[in-house]
């Protein structure tokens, strides 16, 4: 996953930026931080599926729960 700065994040910076994503509001400040390409994989992740995610040092894995939030397993 690449960043808005166009280098790789990692697998901890894409967990801090989940809350965001799960709490965030569209049109807010914090919202427009995060990474485009994060947040249309976020939006296609239908509920109780899974997607890897590859970061700078490894791959991390997201899941969508009922709720609709997305955590990282």
């Amino acid at each position: 996953m690449i960043g808005s700065d166009g280098k790789p994040l990692s697998k901890d910076r894409i967990r801090e930026l989940l809350p965001t994503y799960n709490g965030g509001r569209r049109g807010s400040k914090e919202f427009s931080q995060l990474p485009r390409g994060l947040v249309i994989l976020l939006d296609n992740l239908a509920v109780g599926k899974t997607t890897y995610v590859k970061a700078a040092d490894g791959q991390l894995q997201l899941s969508r729960r009922k709720d609709k939030t997305v955590v990282a397993a």
